[in-house]
């Protein structure tokens, strides 16, 4: 199980951080950030499933060395 909950915190951060530039997009155009909201809950969700699943939870020092643990198999 740590290999999903780890791929969900990897997810939820990548997409949060996606979502943020869409945000800023949207509004400068005046438009609704409909998708940008979306985005936002979906990055959330994913952050805090992961967090809960965890025994323990993440830490902010552990990310780096997450990113790496997710992608390099």
């Amino acid at each position: 199980m740590a290999a999903y909950t780890d791929t969900f915190m990897i997810l939820g951060i990548v997409i949060l951080a996606l979502a943020f530039p869409a945000a800023v997009g949207a509004f400068s155009r005046g438009a609704p950030p409909r998708s940008a909201i979306v985005a936002f809950m979906v990055g959330g969700v994913l952050i805090i499933m992961a967090q809960t699943s965890r025994p323990g939870g993440y830490s902010i020092e552990e990310i780096p060395g997450l990113f790496l643990r997710v992608f390099t198999g």
